[in-house]
């Protein structure tokens, strides 16, 4: 990793000390933020076929989206309170969604044509962290009773006058789950080799390293 120096237009590396976190954003500029940049959080979610198709469609539905891959609806919710309330929130903007006929899904986006009329949606919560109670239950609910639900957590970090938000997926937790971006942030430029991205010259030849992967 390689910062652009605006003033000199040259490479340098990042000090270690550059980054800074911040706390996550409140969940009315988190959901603004998501709305505005859909297409490249999307993306970021690995879910670059997820197309938004309309925000606060009813009362209680953050964001609705189709998933183009699944061929089903997404309730896209942006939390910031009790678990509780807010699985309780997503459950019934899913069942208000799950009612829809194909006139009443192709009224809200043409997109939703795709959808099966009585399909229940999938259901992606995004936040500034998820608590044990909050994932439990969603375990419960994807194992026993076959919801499709997925946490994704997010962090600020702050690179002089830029802010960087990095996104990580809580549930389901993937085997070898990555740690926290924002650590992961500072091990990288804890280390002079990772940071730069190359090899010292008094490296053997054939193992020069890669650029790290985000």
């Amino acid at each position: 990793m390689l910062r652009i120096d605006e003033t000199s237009k040259t490479l340098v590396a990042p000090q270690a000390g550059g980054f800074v976190t911040e706390d996550a954003p409140d969940r009315e500029e988190l959901l603004a933020l998501v709305t505005s940049g859909w297409e490249a959080f999307a993306a970021e979610l690995g879910h670059q076929r997820m197309h938004l198709c309309a925000t606060e469609p009813v009362a209680g539905l953050d964001l609705l989206a189709f998933d183009e891959q699944a061929g089903r609806a997404v309730v896209a919710q942006v939390i910031d309170g009790d678990p509780a309330y807010e699985i309780g929130r997503a459950l019934a903007a899913c069942s208000v969604v799950a009612s829809w006929d194909s006139g009443a899904l192709a009224d809200v986006h043409e997109a939703l044509q795709m959808a099966m009329p009585g399909d229940s949606p999938g259901i992606v919560f995004i936040g500034g962290s998820f608590d044990a109670r909050m994932l439990g239950t969603l375990d419960w609910l994807t194992r026993r009773h076959q919801i499709s639900a997925a946490c994704f957590s997010v962090s600020i970090l702050r690179f002089g006058s830029e802010r960087l938000l990095a996104v990580r997926r809580d549930f389901p937790a993937s085997e070898g789950q990555a740690a926290d971006p924002a650590v992961e942030v500072q091990n990288l430029l804890a280390d002079p080799l990772k940071a730069v991205g190359v090899a010292t010259a008094a490296a053997p030849a054939g193992n020069s390293t890669p650029p790290p992967v985000a």
